[in-house]
């Protein structure tokens, strides 16, 4: 047996007696106490041969990172019934995770209650635990086209109860905000695919989830902990519900706004920052977050008088200048991704940070996932994928052949393997004119998988 995995039989063994202990001795009893030490410690030192550790369960063996673990109903017998009642498919360990992490998780995964699967990271990260993850059971797995659709429901549900005079409930929010983190950790590619969905008619709720996305794949991308990434992502998802104290007939205004139209919209970030506050179970950062996201990296945005800018803040700041400029409005037309991320460029260091415009180029490539190209063969192709070592040659699938054929069903590239066969992106193609809708094709792609 090799020596972490003898190591992992003690943890196991040291959780399920704390999980057995738990039953009968009050909570804090010196019995309890000592096998949650003992377990944490081996686990401290589990991680730090590698980053993660993955306890999870497929029927009734056990599963340490990526080996099974036979013959283990004696070792854990406890532990297994807790994450069957739990609907855990599996837990996920960081390098970070403190005795007090670990002692609250064990009491949550013990509580008598109905918070189950996904749920349960909901209250993990209530209650601050930023490095141990649950993993819910594949049974009713989402596609990613259902998580996406799924966070639409939770923002009209947000705005609705708003126009009804209503303070929007958290519990949808972080939820879906969780799904969307945990889909875009296993999918970035698709998720952030999908965000090229675009409804003329309800950009608020389009846009919103697209912001959310977004900021949730830039700040996983530039390394942030996981308790703020789920903090940016409901930013993003919450940024402009201080829109809805805005009259219609201003946000939706096609000619120019006259100075009183434009102060009123200004106004959003503050409407939305006092909406949050009201809010039950929202961190009083993401009402910073809202209120910051028009500010700019040289504060010469809106709302004035402030000094400096947490920078989650232009993580959201960028992902909602990003989906804007892409996004057909009733005073623009979309920009192509690659002069989107032009313009945002030329912006660098004035209404954008730096390091967070870097961050967010890399993040999409030279040619922004979803971009339409035309190959030198005369083929075109839908950007899906990011070479960073080679960015001008991304994983592409082609669509329609050299004689304007469509491809069915699309057949996937990677432009680097293809550098010596002579296929490479000429020129980007704007979707409009041939017809297709960029964001359809990611919402297929998102049907056939699933967190």
């Amino acid at each position: 047996m090799p020596a972490d995995t003898e190591l992992l039989d003690t943890v196991l063994r040291n959780i399920n007696s704390a999980t057995r202990n738990i039953k009968l001795y009050p909570k804090g009893h010196p019995a309890v106490a000592t096998q949650i030490r003992k377990a944490f410690n081996d686990i401290e030192n589990l991680l730090k041969e590698r980053r993660k550790v993955f306890i999870g369960r497929l029927k009734d063996v056990l599963v340490f990172n990526e080996a099974p673990i036979m013959d283990v109903e004696e070792k854990i017998g406890d532990l297994l019934l807790h994450m069957e009642k739990k609907e855990i498919e599996g837990i996920i360990f960081e390098s970070g995770t403190t005795q007090k992490e670990f002692a609250t998780f064990i009491d949550i995964l013990l509580e008598d209650d109905n918070t189950k699967g996904t749920a349960l990271n909901n209250k993990l990260y209530e209650n601050s635990v930023k490095y141990i993850t649950i993993k819910s059971i594949p049974l009713g797995k989402k596609t990613l086209t259902e998580v996406y659709m799924g966070a639409l429901d939770v923002v009209k549900d947000v705005i609705n109860d708003l126009r009804l005079g209503k303070v929007p409930k958290s519990d949808g929010v972080k939820e879906t905000v969780v799904e969307i983190s945990e889909a875009v950790l296993n999918h970035k590619n698709t998720m952030i695919g999908l965000t090229l969905i675009k409804n003329y008619d309800e950009y608020l709720y389009n846009h919103s989830v697209n912001v959310s996305i977004l900021a949730s794949a830039l700040s996983q991308h530039m390394g942030y902990e996981r308790n703020e990434i789920i903090m940016t992502g409901i930013g993003g998802l919450l940024h402009d519900i201080g829109k809805t104290g805005v009259s219609e007939n201003i946000i939706k205004k096609p000619g120019s706004l006259s100075n009183e139209e434009w102060e009123s919209i200004k106004e959003h970030p503050v409407h939305g920052s006092k909406i949050i506050e009201k809010m039950k179970g929202i961190e009083r950062l993401i009402g910073r977050l809202v209120y910051e996201h028009h500010m700019g990296y040289n504060l010469s945005g809106y709302p004035k008088g402030e000094t400096s800018l947490h920078p989650l803040s232009m993580i959201i700041t960028i992902s909602d200048a990003y989906d804007a400029l892409t996004t057909m409005r009733v005073y623009q037309r979309p920009y192509h991704p690659i002069e989107a991320i032009k313009i945002l460029s030329g912006l660098s260091g004035k209404h954008f940070a730096p390091e967070v415009m870097n961050a967010f180029i890399n993040m999409l490539g030279v040619y922004p996932l979803g971009t339409m190209v035309r190959l030198s063969s005369n083929e075109i192709a839908i950007v899906t994928g990011v070479n960073p070592s080679e960015a001008e040659y991304p994983s592409v699938k082609v669509i329609i052949g050299p004689g304007g054929e469509r491809i069915a069903p699309p057949f996937e590239l990677n432009l680097l393997e293809e550098k010596e066969n002579g296929r490479f992106i000429v020129s980007p193609v704007d979707p409009l004119a041939r017809d297709t809708d960029v964001g359809e094709f990611f919402k297929e792609e998102g049907s056939a998988q699933e967190i």
